[in-house]
């Protein structure tokens, strides 16, 4: 099974994702509260560790997998600990091993999220944890739409975890905060080529397309909005385990 690595976009991987640093504050006072009381938790992608090490910092027990060995380097080069290689449709930990989970924006990279999903839910006894934004993304929106035009189609991989929540009733549902997604940003990001969905995509028609969303959206912001989404594991396996029988 072929899998995405990032170890390309390693170096710039923390420069081009999530929300403001005043919204990130906000998202990790909001995420330790909710795993107050479970003492080992899974970071599943946990990638340069942008979850995993304010949480160690607050003394949680933090493992984390991943299979890019230049993420998890720039990670270790931050201070995180207790990181291991590997695939999360095979995870290399016991039954019941951790008392959360934390899954975020991996999924959809992962065709056999489903396998995926049942190997977190294995080695979790509690709770699994996502952040997801609240809106679709328009620049991504219009990215696809301009693919077609050039004759391509928008990578379909995996499931994104916010729309996991149209088949798992989540136990919780925490809004978080609403924010400004500046539009030139993003566009500088997508220059780089800092997203998978981009990596299939001849530099020369990805180019074009960012001239064409620069003409598309000149200037503008757009308001996002960032929610945790807290599942009970029973509930996950429940539904993984239905859909292994149809």
């Amino acid at each position: 099974m072929k899998r995405i690595s990032f170890d390309s976009v390693a170096q710039i991987f923390d420069n081009t994702r999530g929300p403001p640093e005043h919204v990130s504050r906000q998202l990790f006072v909001a995420l330790r509260k909710e795993l107050v009381g479970y003492k080992t938790i899974l970071d599943a992608g946990v990638g340069t560790g942008r979850f995993a090490k304010p949480l160690q910092d607050t003394k949680f027990e933090v493992v984390g997998i991943d299979l890019s060995q230049r993420m998890m380097g720039v990670a270790r080069e931050k201070g995180v600990v207790n990181l291991f290689r590997g695939d999360l449709c095979f995870i290399p930990f016991k039954d019941s091993s951790f008392d959360a989970a934390i899954c975020n924006a991996v999924l959809h990279l992962i065709p056999e999220w489903k396998m995926a999903l049942k190997e977190i839910c294995r080695v979790t006894t509690n709770v699994m944890v996502a952040t997801v934004h609240e809106r679709g993304n328009p620049m991504r929106e219009a990215y696809n739409r301009l693919l077609e035009k050039y004759g391509y189609e928008g990578s379909r991989r995996g499931k994104p975890e916010h729309d996991l929540e149209n088949l798992v009733t989540p136990s919780k549902r925490i809004h978080v905060a609403t924010y400004n997604v500046d539009i030139e940003q993003s566009l500088a990001h997508m220059s780089q080529r800092a997203f998978s969905y981009q990596w299939s995509i001849p530099e020369n028609v990805n180019n074009q397309i960012i001239a064409e969303l620069r003409r598309c959206f000149p200037g503008k912001r757009v308001r996002q909005g960032l929610s945790i989404l807290v599942w009970n594991v029973e509930d996950v396996r429940r539904y993984v385990q239905q859909r292994q029988r149809e």
